[in-house]
């Protein structure tokens, strides 16, 4: 437990310095994170460039600094677009039931029946390229699994005492859904997105490493990565930094998912 709990500690540091980090990235990032400069193309790390400079002559740790604002904005975006489209879906399908659920139900078979990734790649490659289109894409190829997992709370909780004397008492639908119903599964819905923040975090990188997600100069990690895979071998930092503040965010949201969710189920904490 107490490993654990240090663990998620650690988690939520790393979470909440990232935050600050794109919050004030004007203010901490000690150089301007497009300014190119072939004379100092490469440099090793020194007083001026903490981490060194890439092939243009950039700051690479005022490019990590804006790329946080980037990666961490557009997952954060991803989540709220799926999380809006979903519960709206899920908690219509799973509260009226009949017709209206199974033709829900059928169109979000459809959806799930590609995988997540593979049908961002082919909507992005309909929308064309850029972050707003990579932002659309994941929403859209994650939602249906959103809508079903909330379907399914919502059918646990739509018979419940206190729905049915709302019902009973000639309270609408809407109200009933939006006061006895959401309060009741948003925790459980906040343990789901913060888990998959990770997932987005990954996807977004990877759409930018293959030049579908945002596009240059703008920093991003994943397209961080993708610049410095052509110098791989004589300057691996110019890959390692990038891929570093990815590995440890992810982790960092994983761990604390993992954590939301154990104080969220009964059963764990009877154990």
């Amino acid at each position: 437990m107490r490993l654990k709990s240090t663990l998620t500690g650690l988690a939520l540091l790393i979470i909440l310095l990232t935050v600050l980090m794109a919050i004030f990235a004007p203010l901490l990032a000690p150089h301007d994170p497009n300014d190119v400069s072939l004379e100092r193309k490469l440099m090793l790390p020194d007083n001026s460039y903490l981490l060194g400079t890439d092939h243009l002559g950039r700051c690479i740790l005022s490019r990590l600094i804006y790329g946080a604002r980037v990666s961490l904005g557009a997952a954060f975006a991803v989540m709220s677009a799926t999380l809006a489209i979903s519960t709206v879906v899920g908690a219509a399908s799973g509260y009226a039931g009949g017709r209206v659920d199974a033709v829900i139900m059928r169109l979000c078979d459809i959806f799930l029946a590609f995988p997540s990734l593979i049908l961002a790649l082919a909507l992005v490659g309909v929308m064309g390229p850029g972050l707003p289109n990579v932002v659309l894409a994941l929403a859209l190829s994650q939602w249906a699994w959103y809508a079903r997992m909330i379907r399914s709370m919502v059918l646990s909780l739509k018979e419940r005492n206190y729905v049915l004397a709302a019902k009973v008492a000639g309270t609408p639908q809407s109200t009933i859904i939006v006061r006895h119903i959401l309060p009741n599964i948003l925790p459980q819905i906040a343990v789901l997105a913060t888990l998959d923040v990770g997932w987005v975090i990954l996807h977004i990188a990877g759409m930018s490493f293959l030049g579908l997600g945002i596009q240059p100069p703008t920093p991003e990690w994943g397209a961080m990565i993708n610049d410095g895979r052509q110098f791989l071998r004589g300057y691996p930092w110019l890959m390692a930094y990038p891929g570093l503040m990815i590995l440890s965010v992810v982790m960092a949201f994983n761990l604390l998912g993992d954590a939301l969710r154990d104080m969220s189920d009964p059963m764990i904490k009877k154990n």
